[in-house]
C-alpha cells in the first residue's frame, strides 16, 4: 500500500543553513549513544544534503541514518545558526516510509488510518490488553520468546533466523512497553454549570492513545481545570495524526488533520491538550497543509488556540485548598517527603517551547504543600530524550532503550521518589526503565501530582 500523494523534495535553502558546528552533538540523545557522526543532526543534514543534490543514492544504509533520528529537535534549542531540522526531518520522512517492506508499511498505514481515528476500537483494544494483564500472558509469551539466556542474547545481537521465533521475540518486547492499562470511563460531554466561575468555556483534547493507556490522567486534567472554576467540554475530535506524520505518512497525518480542523472549529475557546506530542502536531497543522493555502489559513487559526494543559492551569489559580495527604497518595512512605524530578517531555520543550508552565506548577504545588510534604530535585539533562520518540522504542528498540540508559542514570542519581512529565510515550518509556532497574520510583503525568494535591479527595 503506497500514497499517491505527490512527495515534495527537501528545500535546498533548509539543508545550507547549517554550518556544520557540531554544537548540536552535545544535545543529540542518539549521537551520545552512539558515538558516530552519522547519527548526530549535522552528519544527517550532510547525507541528506548529498542525495538532494544527487550525488548519493537514498540507500537503505543511507535511509537507517535518518531513521535513527528520534525527532526529539533538542538540536534545534542547541544551534546557534536557527536550521529548521524539524522541517528537514519532515521532508526526508516520507521517502524513508517507502523504503519499508511491503507487509510492514501496510501493517501501520492500516493502523494509522483505520484504527486510532476508531474510537470504538481503541476501546477494543484496550479492553483486550486488561484481560492480557489480568491473565498474565505476558509471562507466557516470554516463556515462549526467551527459552534461555543464551536465545535472549542471540536475539539482542539479532542472530535470529527462525521468522516465527524473530516475530514472537518482538512482541515479548514490544509487551515490556505496556503501562497497567485502566479500566475506561468516558469522560464527561461537559463540566457540570453550577460551580463554574469562568463562562469562556475550555475545550479538552483527551487524544487516542492516550484515552485508552492513561484514561485516568485524562479524568485527572478535567477535574483539574474544573478546580480553576473553568467551563471544560470534550468536543468531537479525531486522532491528531503525529504517529501517522512520524512514520512519514504524510498523506494521512493531512487528512486527520483536515478532520480535526472542520470539528474543532466548531467549538469556541482555548484548547488544552493533555499529551505533549499531540500539542506539538497540533500546533503544526500550519505547516502540515503548507501546499493548500485554503486549509493552511484554517490551520494557522486553529492552531493558535491550542494550549498545552500545563500553559493553562499555570495561568490560573486552584480554588481549592492543598491536600496534606500527597505523600501517601503519590505513594511514597507517609514518614517521607516526596521527592519529585521533572523529566521535560521533548514535544513540550523542544517542539512547543514550553518551559516555564510545568516547572511553575510544580514550585508553586511545593510551595502549596509545604517542605515537611513535597520538595523539587532537578534532574540533570532534563530536557533531553528518553528514547520514546512516538513509536521509535518499537521500531529501533535497541537504540531506544541505550538512549534510555542514560536518562535513567541520571534518574537514579537523583533518588527521586516520583518523576513527573507531561507526555504518555515518555510515562511509558520511563516506567520500562525504572522496572528494569527495580528502582522503587512512580512514574506519572504532572497532571496525576496536582490532582494528588487539589482534587483529591479520600
Amino acid at each position: 500500500m503506497t500514497s499517491s500523494e505527490v512527495i515534495q523534495p527537501i528545500d535546498k535553502s533548509l539543508l545550507d543553513a547549517c554550518i556544520h558546528c557540531g554544537l548540536c552533538l552535545p544535545a543529540c540523545p542518539t549521537y551520545l549513544a552512539t558515538g558516530r557522526e552519522m547519527e548526530s543532526p549535522r552528519g544527517r543534514i550532510y547525507l541528506l544534503s548529498q542525495w538532494n543534490s544527487g550525488e548519493q543514492e537514498l540507500s537503505p544504509r543511507l535511509g537507517e541514518h535518518i531513521e535513527s533520528c528520534l525527532g526529539c529537535l533538542g538540536c534545534v534549542t542547541a544551534c546557534p545558526s536557527g536550521v529548521e531540522y524539524g522541517s528537514i526531518l519532515n521532508f526526508a520522512r516520507p521517502y524513508i516510509a517507502q523504503q519499508r517492506p511491503a507487509a510492514e508499511r501496510a501493517i501501520m498505514r492500516f493502523s494509522f488510518k483505520h484504527v486510532l481515528p476508531n474510537y470504538s476500537l481503541l476501546q477494543i483494544g484496550g479492553w483486550f490488553l486488561r484481560w492480557w494483564q489480568f491473565f498474565r500472558l505476558g509471562a507466557v509469551l516470554k516463556w515462549l520468546a526467551v527459552p534461555s539466556p543464551a536465545y535472549e542474547e542471540a536475539a539482542r545481537q539479532g542472530g535470529l533466523i527462525n521468522p516465527a521465533r524473530k516475530l514472537l521475540y518482538r512482541l515479548h518486547e514490544w509487551e515490556a512497553f505496556l503501562p497497567k492499562i485502566p479500566r475506561h470511563s468516558p469522560l464527561p460531554r461537559r463540566s457540570p454549570t453550577n460551580s463554574i466561575s469562568e463562562s469562556t468555556p475550555v475545550q479538552l483534547f483527551s487524544g487516542c492513545i492516550m484515552d485508552v493507556f492513561y484514561n485516568h490522567v485524562n479524568h485527572a486534567c478535567f477535574r483539574l481545570l474544573q478546580a480553576q472554576g473553568r467551563s471544560v467540554q470534550v468536543p468531537a475530535q479525531n486522532c491528531c495524526g503525529a504517529l501517522a506524520m512520524h512514520a512519514g505518512e504524510t498523506d494521512i497525518a493531512r487528512q486527520l488533520a483536515k478532520q480535526n480542523i472542520t470539528l474543532l472549529e466548531k467549538t469556541e475557546g482555548p484548547i488544552a491538550v493533555t499529551a505533549a506530542g499531540c500539542g506539538a502536531m497540533l500546533k503544526e497543522y500550519g505547516e502540515l497543509l503548507d501546499h493548500d493555502p485554503v486549509w493552511r489559513e484554517r490551520a494557522i487559526g486553529l492552531a493558535k488556540r491550542f494550549v498545552d494543559i500545563t500553559e493553562i492551569l499555570a495561568a490560573g489559580k486552584f480554588q481549592t485548598a492543598p491536600q496534606p495527604g500527597v505523600k501517601e497518595s503519590a505513594g511514597s512512605d507517609e514518614q517521607t517527603p516526596l521527592a519529585v524530578a521533572y523529566h521535560a517531555a521533548c514535544h513540550l520543550a523542544h517542539a512547543q517551547g514550553v518551559r516555564e508552565a510545568p516547572e511553575s506548577l510544580l514550585r508553586q504545588a511545593a510551595q502549596d504543600v509545604g517542605a515537611a510534604s513535597m520538595h523539587l530535585i532537578p534532574l540533570r539533562e532534563a530536557e533531553h530524550c528518553c528514547g520514546s520518540a512516538g513509536i521509535y522504542n518499537l521500531l529501533n528498540t535497541q537504540l531506544s532503550m541505550k538512549i534510555l540508559e542514560r536518562k535513567m542514570d541520571f534518574i537514579e542519581q537523583t533518588g527521586a521518589s516520583v518523576v513527573v512529565t507531561t507526555n504518555p510515550g515518555c510515562m511509558l518509556q520511563l516506567e520500562v526503565g525504572a522496572r528494569d532497574r527495580g528502582l522503587k520510583i512512580t512514574v506519572s503525568h504532572l497532571c496525576e501530582l496536582l490532582d494528588s494535591i487539589y482534587c483529591t479527595r479520600s
